[in-house]
């Protein structure tokens, strides 16, 4: 049985990516080629609500693997709240009873226990109830020493492992390793170590420690935090830093005295008075008074978002960005309040209203509601790409004075996320500016190849000044030819829509033309030279 975190914490970063897709990453990995005699079932805990202790669900029960129904209930998981692990392992305990062999619960956690629970007698009892019975626990990214020690005795009281993550990759590894334990394939034991004599335990070589909340009474933060000591100073004079930590748990030495200690964590930030006092540990446990999104993007109701998006966040009633973020998946802390969150996934924007309370957690998955164009701009049907065209997105099926373009790229295949609706793709390069009609939906993948009945002219002029194109035009009164293009060099290539075109090279006041012909998806080299 797979015991997973989805608490609030779960929402965290390692690395690039949440703690709570580096877990999704890892299960569909060890999901990959799971053997077909191997039973698996799945119990997650604090996935739904807040400050619930009693939020543990069994989502599967111990049972044979479809991989992808298991991947669909671990995709759908949004953490939320507190870390109920203790009774989540007990849960796991009852819904095994009966199995035949050996059973094994494989606990995930980033955090310590915050259920009022003993981790250690509990798992005692329970491996005294079942003989059978043997929980591995691995702790992934955690920085609170006593969340470690509540682990490692839960798998050292039932016969288990205890490993430790830092980040995807190790949790990865660290998962598969106890799945390979269950399977009976144990790693060999270590060498037996002479006993060692007890030692008084050592005096800690620090004298402030302490933890950072988001509200008082909340579990202690496991995230990236930043602690600043500074001396007191009077107003408008810089203060002396005397310490930067960036440890959850705070463990410094300090000289005693008078200090302001500032605590950040995401964007919200607190900073209060404190004294440091010889000879003895000082504690400090402060509150930042903010809350945490955790923020997913989808493309559609049923498709997960993948790569890079763009997330903004404002307090409200502001037009200052307080966060911005790039990955379709990401959270964030801050300060308790209301909050306009936009989602930019390729041309749709889509922006909604959040209210944050103190040591809440609130998941926000924001559809975008997108299909996708994914385009080819050639020079005929079925020819060569063209390089580099201007492809832009105009909205709608008819031209609007004062429009302008929803999205744009420089690509001969172009690939772009659009809202439902009609549109005109438009493409220009060099001489060409040709337009087409688009109409996507929802969830469609759109693949278009857009030829623009052209071709390439390629030109040299030994000794010229300027290269020129022209279309021979003459009107009523004998008016010059129409010039498309003019290049100040000895040599040029343009890519043109087919038809009849002159071609001329100038130096000073003499010159010398040559007619063309452009064919689509051909290449047209001309040479002219000019009289000597």
């Amino acid at each position: 049985m797979l015991v997973l975190d989805a608490s609030g914490s779960m929402w965290g970063k390692v690395g690039d990516i949440t703690k709570i897709e580096a877990a999704r990453q890892t299960v569909g990995t060890i999901l990959k080629g799971w053997p077909a005699d191997d039973h698996l079932g799945l119990i997650v805990y604090g996935h739904r609500r807040k400050g619930d202790c009693k939020d543990i669900e069994m989502l599967k029960p111990v049972g044979p693997v479809d991989e992808r129904a298991f991947m669909a209930m671990v995709g759908g998981l949004s953490p939320k709240g507190r870390t109920p692990m203790t009774d989540a392992v007990r849960t796991a305990a009852d819904a095994m009873k009966g199995q035949e062999g050996r059973s094994t619960i494989i606990l995930v956690s980033d955090g310590v226990e915050t259920c009022n629970a003993d981790p250690c007698e509990v798992a005692a009892a329970l491996k005294k109830a079942d003989i059978d019975l043997v929980v591995d626990t691995v702790g992934f990214d955690i920085k609170d020493p006593e969340a470690n020690r509540e682990l490692r005795c839960m798998a050292e009281a039932t016969g288990g492992i205890a490993l430790q993550a830092e980040d995807a990759g190790e949790l990865t590894k660290a998962i598969q390793q106890a799945v390979h334990t269950a399977q009976g394939n144990p790693a060999p034991a270590p060498a037996p170590q002479p006993k060692a004599e007890p030692k008084a335990e050592p005096k800690p070589d620090w004298n402030l420690t302490g933890y950072a909340r988001l509200a008082a009474g909340d579990d202690p933060l496991t995230d990236d935090v930043r602690w600043e000591l500074t001396r007191p100073a009077p107003e408008g004079t810089t203060s002396e830093v005397v310490m930067t930590s960036y440890n959850a748990n705070i463990h410094e030495q300090v000289e005693p005295g008078d200090y302001i200690l500032t605590l950040t964590a995401g964007e919200a930030s607190v900073k209060a008075p404190i004294t440091v006092k010889a000879n003895e540990m000082n504690r400090v446990d402060m509150a930042l008074n903010a809350g945490r999104i955790g923020l997913r993007a989808k493309r559609t109701a049923t498709e997960t978002a993948k790569g890079s998006v763009v997330w903004t966040v404002k307090p409200k009633g502001s037009s200052a960005d307080l966060f911005t973020g790039y990955d379709a998946e990401t959270g964030v802390i801050l300060p308790a309040g209301e909050y306009s969150v936009t989602l930019k996934l390729g041309a749709a924007v889509q922006t909604r209203d959040i209210e944050i309370a103190p040591g809440e957690t609130v998941p926000v998955e924001v559809i975008a509601g997108v299909g996708k164009l994914k385009g080819k701009v050639t020079f005929s049907p079925g020819g060569s790409a063209v390089k580099d065209p201007r492809v832009d997105i105009l909205v709608g099926s008819e031209a609007a004075e004062g429009e302008s373009s929803l999205i744009g790229d420089y690509a001969a295949e172009p690939v772009f996320d659009l809202p439902e609706g009609t549109y005109r793709v438009r493409i220009k390069v060099d001489g060409v500016d040709r337009v087409f009609p688009l109409t996507i939906k929802t969830g469609e993948t759109v693949t278009a190849s857009f030829p623009l009945d052209a071709g390439l002219v390629a030109i040299t002029a030994p000794g010229a000044d300027s290269i020129r194109i022209t279309v021979p035009r003459t009107g009523i009164y004998g008016d010059d030819a129409e010039e498309i293009t003019r290049n100040y060099d000895t040599s040029m290539s343009y890519v043109l829509p087919a038809g009849k075109y002159t071609a001329s090279a100038w130096k000073g006041d003499v010159n010398v033309t040559q007619d063309i012909e452009i064919k689509a998806g051909a290449r047209n080299e001309v040479k002219l030279a000019l009289p000597q």
